[in-house]
């Protein structure tokens, strides 16, 4: 795993270029900034703004690599995915439940709930709003 100051100041850990290829299947998403669904998209804190990219999830400081992707439903989905952050990565398998192109929501073999919806970027704040992501989300 390598590193870069990324949002906010902080280090964001990049994904290794090999996962991609890995990857089999995709969650019928739009890439771009997803928002925890309890905070609005001017107001986004750095918990609470993930990037999803074909990969999978990019939080500041944490990601979950999506390894494998199954469809068990016509919304629903399993994923095997790695989640860590600097100290390593822990797989789980996650439930996605897929509420339209632009919301979703999971709940991790390990207990870990997420739900979140895209965030348009001019809609971000600062320093999302002026952040170059199209090498994470092209």
């Amino acid at each position: 795993m390598a590193l870069r100051a990324g949002l906010c100041g902080a280090a964001v850990v990049l994904l290794p270029a090999a996962t991609l290829a890995e990857t089999l299947g995709e969650l019928p998403l739009e890439r771009g900034y997803y928002v925890r669904s309890d905070e609005t998209c001017r107001t986004a804190s750095n918990a609470g703004t993930a990037v999803l990219s074909r990969q999978g999830l990019q939080w500041v400081t944490s990601y979950c690599i999506f390894d494998k992707i199954e469809r068990i439903g016509p919304a629903t989905f399993r994923v095997r995915q790695s989640c860590g952050d600097t100290s390593g990565t822990e797989p789980a398998t996650a439930t996605y439940e897929i509420k339209s192109r632009t919301a979703f929501s999971f709940k991790d073999s390990n207990g870990w709930e997420h739900a979140a919806r895209l965030c348009a970027q001019k809609d971000m704040p600062q320093p999302w709003r002026g952040s170059d992501i199209s090498d994470l989300i092209d």
